[in-house]
């Protein structure tokens, strides 16, 4: 069975900044499951553009978004929907994440799987019952 997380924006980033866990997210964007939301997405192109330009965020875009992703697996991506939508509300009520953390750690909920990441605000998330995944750490 394939290997089924929600990346988050920081896991994203890391893989693209080969930052610690960067390879980790490689395996899973070559042959795991892969999960995002549209929202986490944007918020890894917002943070691109303004540390480098819009052009490095669009083709980090297009990759992503890409059905057939060279050298890798399409990611796919959950619906935001009211069910989604509602449990990132509900989540975010808690504190301690951002709106957009929440988005990853509902979609992770909904689909009941981990959420790949190595931000620290997650442990709020751990602490609602959401599985964390967290990057650079062997299980």
């Amino acid at each position: 069975m394939a290997d089924r997380v929600v990346l988050d924006a920081h896991a994203v980033l890391a893989f693209l900044g080969e930052e610690q866990g960067w390879a980790e997210v490689e395996e899973i964007l070559q042959t795991g499951e892969p999960w995002m939301t549209l929202v986490n997405l944007g918020e890894v192109a917002y943070i691109l553009e303004r540390a480098s330009d819009a052009g490095a965020a669009d083709e980090v875009w297009a990759n992503l978004r890409a059905e057939s992703r060279p050298g890798g697996v399409p990611v796919r991506w959950i619906d935001v929907d009211e069910t989604l939508v509602r449990r990132a509300a509900a989540i975010k009520a808690r504190g301690g994440l951002s709106y957009a953390d929440a988005f990853a750690a509902g979609a992770a909920s909904v689909l009941d799987c981990p959420v790949l990441t190595g931000d620290p605000e997650f442990r709020v998330a751990e602490e609602l019952g959401v599985t964390v995944r967290w990057l650079g750490r062997q299980a």
